[in-house]
């Protein structure tokens, strides 16, 4: 059985990485502690956050027992120069 918890988290990404691919976006990496990736996976949204998030190789540097990031792929658009007012 998966906690409460565990299920909004993997909820909470899937919702997440769907408004991101409807704004024309996505994740570059998600940051999550490594021991409870096999709970979400449990999940109903698990097989999708497996083939479809990218969640980082090994383990993070600092602790995420508590909370985990998201790192978004955001297009850059090229700005145009400043106009400088005498």
């Amino acid at each position: 059985m998966t906690d409460v918890g565990t299920l909004l988290m993997a909820d909470h990404l899937y919702q997440l990485h769907q408004a991101a691919k409807a704004q024309g976006s996505g994740f570059s990496m998600v940051i999550f502690d490594t021991q409870y990736l096999p709970r979400l996976f449990a999940t109903r949204r698990g097989p999708y956050l497996q083939q479809s998030v990218p969640f980082m190789k090994g383990r993070p540097w600092v602790r995420h027992d508590e909370h985990y990031h998201v790192d978004f792929t955001i297009p850059c658009q090229p700005q145009r120069p400043a106009e400088v007012k005498p």
